[in-house]
């Protein structure tokens, strides 16, 4: 069967997911899922998007996908039975020990490999399989020939962005450290995490974006080349039929920084077409194209809003580093 995983920034962004469509919606818990205190959720709130769920017939994975320090380990693992016992049916993990950990403990959960994983190659979904994962996130550069590979070396489930394949960009999503490098913060987490330093995977949410910024590129003796370490592709639409042919086992949405109005809209959107497609009662995307221009056109107008706000507060830490300087 094939899934849609939708974001839950917020609870009230959960609630429309899952009436809208989604089979699952992905929570953060404050602290431990490489995001800002605003797209991440209270134990409470948690809880309740669970049940609300749970009365619909849906799922909420948990994403413990930053990396946890020898001294959290512990209130890790105690933060993962919590969930589990709040009915949560799977967690989306980064770290390598943890995801053995963790299917040490629960048995019968789902366990997601993160995109922070940062797989470079189809052999690396039979280790992570031997492991004891259920799914992994490919990366946004691979299509039809990484999935035919990979069913060929293991039966893990392929879990897909709902982004267009895409080879620009210097980068891989999920594995940069740039942000910690820029700025070395001091946190106290609010969910009880001991007082460290941050890092954007390490629960700090300071992820400045620097990837989107343009970087000199010039070889020596060449005209000035300035490009984008990553450049985010456009949301899928053409793959999802080639993709459910070839066996993908979820689409997942990203965008849990996003207003709760277009997560709900493109639930309802992809709710449509992937079902018309499991179906066979229509293959053809491009009675989708209008609506896709006008998903995209908002998709890019809210990262752009996200993007600045971002930049903007790196800049402010850099004008604060000068002048502490001086």
């Amino acid at each position: 069967m094939t899934q849609l995983l939708a974001p839950a920034g917020t609870k009230e962004m959960g609630f429309a997911a899952i009436e809208e469509g989604a089979d699952a919606v992905y929570v953060g818990p404050l602290g431990w899922s490489r995001r800002p205190y605003e797209s991440e959720l209270s134990d409470d709130d948690i809880h309740e998007v669970i049940d609300f769920a749970h009365d619909h017939g849906k799922d909420v994975r948990v994403a413990f996908n930053t990396y946890p320090s020898p001294f959290e380990q512990d209130y890790f693992l105690q933060r993962v039975q919590q969930f589990a016992e709040w009915g949560a049916t799977g967690f989306i993990v980064t770290d390598i020990g943890s995801i053995s950990k963790i299917r040490e403990m629960l048995p019968e959960t789902i366990i997601h490999v993160s995109v922070g994983s940062g797989i470079t190659n189809s052999r690396d979904t039979r280790f992570y399989r031997d492991l004891g994962a259920d799914m992994i996130v490919i990366p946004y550069r691979w299509g039809a020939t990484e999935i035919v590979e990979m069913k060929e070396i293991s039966d893990i489930g392929i879990e897909v962005f709902l982004f267009e394949t895409v080879q620009t960009g210097k980068i891989c999503p999920g594995r940069c450290t740039m942000s910690s490098y820029l700025k070395f913060r001091d946190w106290i987490d609010q969910e009880g995490k001991d007082y460290f330093y941050g890092s954007a995977n390490r629960g700090a949410k300071e992820c400045y974006r620097v990837c989107q910024t343009l970087w000199d590129y010039t070889p020596k003796k060449s005209d000035s080349i300035q490009v984008k370490l990553r450049r985010d592709a456009c949301l899928m639409l053409e793959q999802l039929p080639e993709f459910i042919r070839l066996g993908v086992k979820c689409f997942k949405m990203s965008g849990r920084e996003r207003p709760t109005g277009i997560i709900r809209d493109l639930v309802r959107f992809y709710r449509r077409a992937i079902d018309g497609i499991l179906e066979g009662t229509q293959l053809n995307m491009d009675i989708y194209q209008e609506e896709m221009e006008v998903f995209q056109h908002r998709w890019v107008s809210e990262k752009r809003k996200r993007l600045d706000t971002l930049i903007s507060r790196a800049d402010t830490y850099a004008a604060m580093g000068k002048a502490a300087t001086r």
